[in-house]
């Protein structure tokens, strides 16, 4: 287990490595990678561990974070919509979520929630 300096001094090293990253995406444009390690002196090779060391600690507070949340099945079940209202597509996956999309769905709702899905895997 680590102790709390050092968990402190790695919070304190990734913060810093996040800011050079940032720097870096937002070097001016057509100034290449290596060009901006040169002019901010580390190696290239240690920019890219540091990225990904970066990454690695974003996935990680990520995996405890909710990132939906629950809505109560009755909320959504199909006995509240208006009767005019049908079922044209049901997905579901095997994690119990069910999504009903009905005949009243826009052309550009359907592609947003295409794309929303898309970008999920």
């Amino acid at each position: 287990m680590k102790s709390h300096t050092s968990l402190v001094a790695q919070q304190t090293r990734l913060s810093e490595w996040a800011e050079l990253v940032r720097d870096c995406q937002n070097r001016p444009q057509g100034m290449k990678i290596d060009e901006w390690c040169q002019l901010h002196d580390i190696t290239k090779a240690s920019y890219y561990w540091r990225l990904r060391k970066v990454r690695e600690a974003y996935l990680a507070a990520a995996e405890n974070t909710q990132a939906f949340v629950e809505v109560p099945s009755s909320a959504i079940h199909s006995e509240n919509l208006a009767p005019e209202h049908k079922v044209a597509a049901v997905i579901r996956n095997g994690n119990n979520f069910t999504l009903e999309i009905t005949d009243q769905a826009s052309p550009s709702f359907l592609k947003t929630l295409l794309g929303v899905m898309m970008d999920a895997q």
